[in-house]
């Protein structure tokens, strides 16, 4: 009988984890949804836009601006980090807790790193309306840039820095066993490490939104998916990474002429 209420238990604080992740994941698509119906709703004189100049840029510009990259972040990889979360509450499953994985700092060290990266892309995005290569609606003016964003991305996907990263990505058991530690520390440690990997792996992907339309919603689903097919559709992550590659490739080339 304890054996089976300690099972019993177990399960249902994997399924509460699970049932987290999926509505944090629904909150973060559906905010991003009710910004891009904001902005092809609302009148111009009560919508926010990024200015044009980078001297006209307030905190407040930046703030909005970085806000609405975290909400990017969190939407497109709260499904890429599930599968590795989902793996940590199943091995720790029946283990002590001073021998379990902490798995909110492992998430904080993971989305620490994406943090970076959307401040990174936040300052990007405002050099881009300082050089007039974004609208105020956020999409591209210059299909030169555009063209040259989409094929940088293409290539990066045949370098063996991407394919180290993906790599990586796909084998979460072997990441695990090498790198997971019990304790705080060692969650945080373990997202740390994880998240690296995952910038390194998807930064690439995530610059074709300057192309695409950086409020643009379907573009952010496909390429989420895109991310997802290369890692987790079995004895086919090779062929699609190699089939994004081209893709953006000849995409850019088509925006170039």
């Amino acid at each position: 009988m304890a054996v089976s209420a300690r099972i019993s238990k177990s399960t249902i604080q994997g399924l509460l984890i699970a049932a987290g992740l999926g509505a944090a994941t629904i909150a973060a698509w559906w905010a991003l949804y009710q910004q891009q119906v904001a902005m092809n709703s609302l009148p111009m004189d009560r919508m926010w836009m990024p200015p044009t100049g980078t001297w006209r840029w307030s905190l407040t510009d930046f703030g909005l601006t970085a806000s609405m990259w975290l909400i990017m972040m969190l939407a497109m990889m709260l499904p890429v980090v599930a599968p590795m979360t989902m793996l940590i509450v199943r091995i720790d499953r029946g283990r002590r807790a001073e021998t379990r994985i902490n798995l909110p700092t492992f998430l904080l060290g993971y989305f620490v790193l994406w943090v970076g990266f959307g401040i990174i892309a936040t300052l990007l995005q405002w050099q881009f309306h300082g050089l007039r290569w974004l609208t105020p609606m956020m999409d591209s003016r210059s299909s030169m840039v555009s063209g040259s964003i989409l094929i940088m991305s293409g290539l990066y996907q045949f370098t063996p820095w991407k394919t180290a990263c993906l790599s990586h990505c796909r084998a979460p058991m072997g990441f695990l066993l090498s790198h997971g530690r019990p304790g705080w520390r060692g969650g945080l440690r373990l997202g740390l490490h994880h998240g690296l990997y995952c910038v390194g792996c998807c930064w690439a992907e995530m610059l074709v939104m300057f192309a695409v339309g950086i409020m643009n919603v379907l573009w952010m689903g496909l390429i989420t998916l895109a991310i997802l097919a290369e890692r987790y559709v079995p004895s086919a992550g090779e062929s699609t990474r190699k089939l994004i590659g081209f893709g953006l490739i000849a995409w850019g080339c088509v925006q170039w002429l």
